[in-house]
């Protein structure tokens, strides 16, 4: 593994434990962006939706909303949950959350109430987080739950809103890299919320390997699209705030809308998703040559294929950084900056990680071998809340159940296929027994399945097989209108005549990938 942390900087490792102790130097999230603030205070920060912040004045308002957290009764140790649209005031409001000692679960703002009532179930949130249309979802999830508004307009859902003008600034709470900063939610094969603690020495190594690997400097600027609920998206603002560079972070993908600003800003960076490129090639192939001007544009959360990758490097003049990482583990693996990138891998294991693949007797194999990505180092998380799930670890190696194999010759990994049965569509994970629990609670569905069905606009479509009687496919999709967030609606409902199972009652689901009746999308 030293051997590919060295590619990625571009000198030897001599020294791989002080390695890690600088990448959880901080040795808080908040601490280490208390220090960037001292030095680059006057440097733009943050532009979110249009509002721009310097380094100091990121600093100044995440201060004073941990002052009034605290002031509320919400001190270290605090649960909360944050409706996570992208607007300025719920990006101080998570940092604010952060220097107050708090734990943070950030939900996405176009969850149903009985989604977001699910997230705070699991989440145990004490207080919950929103601004603007937002709040009313949330107080529809559970009007007895401790609801706070972002900003003054928001009185008009609730009494309470946190004004961060009106409060004192505190000192951050003291704290260490193994207190959680963020409590992920994500899901097994089962598609029940499982609460994945990330502690401040995980965020801080996952992002730090990556600022190193891609040689980031405070004169970069990033421009990005994707929802800052997510750990891809939300990704930016940690790099912007350990590196004193300027991140700018639009509200919602537009083709056009990010060509222009790319060009106005004169971004050096760019974060985004393979069903981003695709779009951009279909909507807007003649401007993707501005692409070119970037320093490193990188793809992540789905597979990006190969001829998607060819393509992006004939339109832009260079090929995609591709990586890979899950919520359990952050950003793990890459394609290094300086090359060779290669199409259909995601490259060397990031500084610190160390990287396995092992057969189902969990010997590692040697390079050329396929079987089960295994990771461990300052970037894994420790395991799920109030869950051993020995299964997931062997000793400290979490078990990403990923198939893969580590290429001879060049040492990139390259992922071949999940045992798990998640759906990345638009960057999104999306898990089919949630879907399927969804459909089976719609009056006249009997039977449910769902797949992912390969999509060049969505990287894959959810869709869905449902043996039903009295109801209509429009009629079911409408139903879930009430229970799924959009993302995870499919974009396809297929009546059949019965479910394909094995003599056990396992779904095929390949033989309902090959289905006549998917339509490609």
């Amino acid at each position: 593994m030293v051997a590919a942390w060295s590619k990625h900087l571009g000198h030897p490792v001599e020294d791989p434990a002080s390695l890690r102790r600088q990448l959880i130097a901080g040795p808080t999230l908040h601490a280490a962006f208390s220090a960037t603030a001292r030095r680059f205070g006057g440097s733009k920060a943050l532009t979110v939706g249009g509002v721009t912040l310097t380094h100091g004045e990121v600093e100044q308002e995440s201060n004073r909303t941990a002052g009034l957290l605290t002031a509320w009764g919400f001190g270290p140790g605090t649960r909360v949950a944050l409706l996570a649209d992208t607007r300025m005031p719920v990006v101080t409001a998570y940092l604010g959350v952060l220097r107050a000692g708090n734990t943070v679960t950030l939900v996405h703002p176009g969850y149903t109430p009985a989604e977001i009532a699910l997230a705070l179930e699991v989440s145990g949130a004490q207080v919950a987080l929103a601004t603007g249309d937002t709040l009313g979802n949330l107080i529809a999830a559970d009007p007895d739950s401790v609801v706070v508004g972002l900003e003054e307009a928001d009185h008009e859902w609730v009494g309470d809103v946190l004004d961060s003008r009106q409060a004192a600034p505190i000192a951050a709470a003291a704290s260490n890299s193994d207190a959680p900063a963020i409590l992920a939610l994500t899901s097994g094969t089962t598609g029940d919320p499982k609460p994945v603690p990330l502690s401040h020495g995980n965020l801080l190594a996952s992002i730090r390997g990556v600022i190193w690997a891609w040689r980031w400097t405070p004169e970069d600027l990033l421009i990005h699209c994707l929802p800052i609920a997510h750990q891809h998206g939300l990704g930016a603002v940690h790099v912007a705030l350990l590196t004193g560079s300027h991140a700018v972070i639009l509200p919602r993908f537009d083709p056009e809308g990010l060509i222009t600003e790319l060009r106005r800003t004169r971004a050096s960076a760019m974060f985004a998703v393979p069903a981003i490129y695709e779009r951009l090639l279909a909507e807007s192939p003649e401007q993707m040559a501005a692409l070119g001007s970037l320093r490193v544009m990188t793809s992540g959360s789905a597979a990006l294929t190969v001829e998607l990758a060819e393509r992006i490097e004939e339109a832009t003049g260079q090929l995609p950084v591709e990586r890979y990482g899950l919520t359990e583990t952050g950003l793990d693996v890459s394609n290094p900056i300086d090359g060779p990138r290669i199409p259909g891998t995601v490259g060397l294991a990031l500084p610190g990680v160390e990287l396995a693949v092992i057969d189902e007797g969990w010997q590692v194999l040697d390079p050329g071998q396929t079987g089960e990505v295994v990771f461990r180092g300052p970037q894994v998380f420790d395991g799920y809340a109030g869950d051993v799930d020995a299964e997931s670890f062997i000793g400290d190696w979490f078990r990403t159940g990923d198939i893969g194999v580590v290429d001879e010759d060049s040492g990139h990994l390259r992922l071949v296929g999940r045992s798990r049965e998640v759906i990345i569509t638009g960057g999104i994970n999306v898990y089919p027994r949630e879907i399927e629990s969804a459909l089976l609670r719609v009056p006249g569905v009997v039977d449910a399945a769902v797949i992912g069905v390969p999509s060049t606009k969505w990287g894959e479509a959810v869709t869905a097989f449902v043996v039903a009687t009295g109801v209509t496919p429009g009629q079911i999709s409408d139903a879930l209108r009430m229970t799924l967030a959009p993302f995870k609606r499919p974009k396809q409902v297929i009546r059949v005549q019965s479910i394909p199972r094995t003599e056990v009652g396992k779904l095929q689901r390949d033989v309902l990938a090959s289905s006549p009746s998917i339509s490609p999308s």
